[in-house]
């Protein structure tokens, strides 16, 4: 996370023998899912992170369409999106097991489902939701209403049971990022405590554990990062 963002015109970092690499971007919701799960399962890795508006041409040979994350295995193994490299991730280092076979069904519905709110915030911070901010709440509280009841039926903390699993995972970094639209739009919100209690006390528990805290994405400093970038300068290690 602290490593610099290399752009066009550096070198690419030399590899480390018998390490993963992962190329990333500090404020990337789909690369912190990656740096989650090889930190949970103590994948030996380092991170190289990318100036995603001034890409390195050295990163544009290993991935074409310049995008992260993008994890090159210690075999040479590349594997990028976020969904096919966290299954990669689970199938050749299985301990701990992040998925739980009789709930893995329904973690992978929740997961899709969630893609709905995930597109609703990408569109509120990239400004392409016109409505107002009360309207746009509302549908998402409404959305995540499916997840309340979901850990209402399982009685425990986390999707994954008593310890965080893969849709705990997989879905944590927009809610840590979430009160950066509050400071964007300039208007005040926080979920009803009342109406998802089951939710405020899995945030509780996510934002405690100690591979979260190692890999946390501040909201403030999201939110500097997408004022940023909506001007079309960023500066990625100086925000």
């Amino acid at each position: 996370m602290s490593s610099p963002h290399l752009a066009d015109g550096s070198e690419k970092p030399a590899e480390v023998e018998g390490q993963g690499r992962l190329y990333s971007m500090a404020y990337c919701p789909f690369a912190h899912r990656i740096r989650l799960v090889l930190s949970l399962k103590q994948v030996p890795h380092d991170i190289v992170n990318i100036n995603l508006q001034n890409k390195p041409q050295w990163f544009l040979q290993i991935h074409p369409d310049g995008k992260v994350p993008a994890y090159i295995d210690s075999d040479g193994t590349l594997v990028t999106d976020s969904i096919a490299l966290t299954n990669y991730l689970e199938e050749k280092y299985p301990e701990p097991s992040l998925y739980n076979d009789e709930t893995k069904s329904r973690d992978l519905e929740l997961l899709n489902h969630f893609s709905k709110i995930m597109d609703t915030f990408a569109n509120c911070i990239f400004g392409k939701d016109k409505r107002q901010f009360e309207e746009i709440l509302t549908e998402v509280t409404n959305d995540l209403q499916e997840f309340e009841d979901e850990l209402n039926i399982r009685k425990t903390t986390f999707f994954g049971g008593s310890n965080p699993g893969m849709l705990d995972i997989l879905i944590w970094p927009w809610f840590e990022r979430a009160k950066a639209l509050t400071l964007l739009y300039k208007q005040r919100a926080s979920l009803d405590k009342e109406r998802f209690p089951r939710i405020m006390e899995w945030v509780d528990g996510m934002k405690d554990q100690p591979f979260i805290l190692k890999h946390r994405c501040p909201y403030e400093k999201f939110a500097k990062f997408i004022e940023a970038v909506r001007t079309g300068n960023v500066d990625y290690d100086n925000l």
